[in-house]
Formats: C-alpha cells, structure tokens, sequence
C-alpha cells in the first residue's frame, strides 16, 4: 500500500493555521465547519436516545447520515427533522440481532455511497434484571446487540475502510464497562466486552489507517439524559417538573456535536485506542484545541503482546505506523520461547 493523504485536523495545521488559546472555542468551531461534508456516517440505534443524538449531531455538521434501528416510525421522525433542517439522512430498518440484516445494511451502503467514513456502534440492550431473573435467552440478546453486532458490523466494513485507506470506529461505551451495577449482569458484561473490543481493534486496525475508539454519553451541565427506553409518548405524560430535568436534543446536540465529529474524523495517525466520555472530550477541546488534543491523546498504543495456550511463546508484533502503511504494518519483532507451564 502507498501513502494516504493526512486527515483533516493535521493537514489544516500543516497548512499553518494557528490560532490563540482564548480563541479556541471559535478556532475549533472554523476547523471543523464543513470538516463533515461529504462523509457517510452510519449510526446503528439512532432511533432514539444517545444514537438519535450522534445522528442529528452528524448531519447538523454536514454529513451523510444512514440510520439504523428496528424502529421504523423513530427513524422516519428522525428523517423528517433532519431534513427540515436541511440535513441529509437515509433510514434503514434493521435487527442487529440477524446477520442477514446486517450484511444488507453494508450492502446498500456500498451499492449507494461506495465508502464508509465513519461506523457508530451505538445500538444496545439493557434489561435491568437482577441475575435471578435474566434468562438465558436474555443474556444472549444482550450481548448479541451490544458486543456481537459492533464485532460483525467491523468486519463487513473493514474491507470497505481499507480500500478507502482510512476510517473511524467509535463504539459508544458506559459507566458500566468500568464497575459493576446491581441488574445489569448482561448489559455490564457486554460494555467491558466492548472496550476490549475496541483495544484490539484499535491495535490490528492501525496498519490500515483506521482509528477505533469508545465514547460514553453525557448530558450538558444541570441536565439529564433521557432513559434509553423512554419513548416521545411516554414522556409526554410525565409531571413537567421530571421533564424539566431532561436535556432537550438541541441542547445535547450544541454541548457535544463538536467533540462527536472529532472523532469521527480521526484516522490511525489521529487519536485511536483510547476512552471518552461525552464531556471530558468537548470539555478538553474546548479549553486546549484540536492540535493539543490530537497531540495529547495520539499513538498511545504501540504494542500487542499476544501469548499462545497451545503453542507457548510470546509473540511482539510492531503496530507503530512510521510515514507511510506498508504491507508490514503489523510485522513480527521477533519470538520469546517461554518455558512456564499454562496448566
């Protein structure tokens, strides 16, 4: 493979833009003003809640937006606001639980865009049962959607990103996958699941020029998020004083649109391999820019170590890129014969 164009946040510095510390918020708001034109972004799960946001967020920033959920009546209300704000959305019903669904999701999006910018991984499953009372059936839903479906929805667009030569993964992650919460014995598992996920993918991507990183929600300040699963007309018959402590979506869309695009432009010379939450990353850009965030956050991953059961030796492989990603992006350094038991 030859050399790739450089993304976004380094050709513009490249180009010698600089701008004062004061200014940051309107240096990070001139940066990114049509950075998203023209890239397709697909957001599973943005029928409502966090993915519903990410969707506007995208499309309000110029994007070519293709949504996907089970719920058609939230994605045709998704489409129209979009729209009517002159956004650019296409819809596509889907169950993440069927691999068919899945691969007619990566299908249309080649046969209609022919690339794939950006891949959200945000769809979940919680079923706030205690573990006496999740069935087995029920564990498997969980982590189907919430850690089989992002492993498969990578693999089917890998070869689309690689042809590209870049991309960006960004698998929306929670305060569940650092501790344990009483009833969420299938929705804890699956989020630690995924923020492993994303640390190897991150490691095995990088030779393609792919950044892979997790990100968790947040509200603006004095605000709350909306539980995932309450429903417009649900809502609408709470007392105004519980409504009243939820973010409306303009305002979660203004607190963090910028940071949300800042991820979906990184590529593996960017930011790869590493945890957000919502607000600690808007928060940073803001106070320190894109160039000192970028250089703050970059090329934190530089080596897999992986130990074979069967077979016991160490194996280091190198997965710094240097100029350019070569054929040997992930060569092996060299083997370490050990000699313990692995009984």
């Amino acid at each position: 493979m030859g050399k790739y164009s450089p993304s976004f946040h380094v050709s513009m510095y490249e180009k010698g833009r600089s701008f004062h510390k004061k200014d940051n918020r309107h240096a990070w708001n001139f940066l990114l003003m049509n950075s998203l034109k023209g890239k397709v972004i697909l957001v599973t799960g943005a029928g409502r809640g966090f993915g519903k946001y990410m969707a506007l967020a995208y499309a309000k920033e110029g994007a070519e937006v293709v949504a996907a959920s089970r719920t058609t009546d939230e994605l045709l209300i998704l489409k129209e606001t979009i729209e009517g704000k002159g956004g650019k959305c296409a819809i596509f019903p889907t169950d993440l639980l069927i691999l068919d669904g899945m691969t007619q999701l990566k299908d249309y999006i080649k046969e209609q865009y022919g690339r794939l910018d950006t891949l959200v991984n945000c769809a979940a499953d919680n079923l706030w049962k205690v573990f006496d009372d999740t069935t087995i059936r029920e564990w498997d839903r969980s982590i189907s959607i919430n850690l089989r479906a992002p492993f498969i929805l990578s693999k089917l667009f890998l070869p689309m990103m690689k042809k590209q030569g870049k991309g960006s993964i960004i698998n929306i992650s929670s305060g569940s996958a650092t501790k344990g919460f009483v009833a969420e014995v299938a929705y804890c598992p699956s989020k630690y699941g995924l923020e492993g996920l994303t640390q190897c993918l991150a490691m095995e991507f990088y030779q393609h020029n792919i950044a892979v990183n997790s990100l968790s929600p947040s509200a603006p300040e004095g605000k709350k998020l909306r539980p995932s699963k309450l429903k417009s007309k649900d809502e609408r018959k709470l007392p105004d004083e519980i409504k009243e402590k939820y973010a409306d979506d303009d305002s979660i869309v203004e607190a963090f649109s910028e940071a949300w695009s800042f991820l979906a432009l990184q590529d593996a010379k960017g930011v790869t391999g590493q945890r957000f939450g919502s607000k600690q990353l808007a928060d940073y850009l803001r106070e320190n820019g894109v160039k000192n965030t970028v250089t703050n956050w970059k090329s934190k991953l530089t080596k897999a170590v992986y130990v074979s059961y069967e077979l016991p030796e160490k194996v280091y492989y190198d997965t710094m890129l240097k100029d350019t990603i070569g054929d040997a992006g992930m060569k092996i350094l060299y083997f370490d014969r050990d000699t313990t038991s692995h009984g």
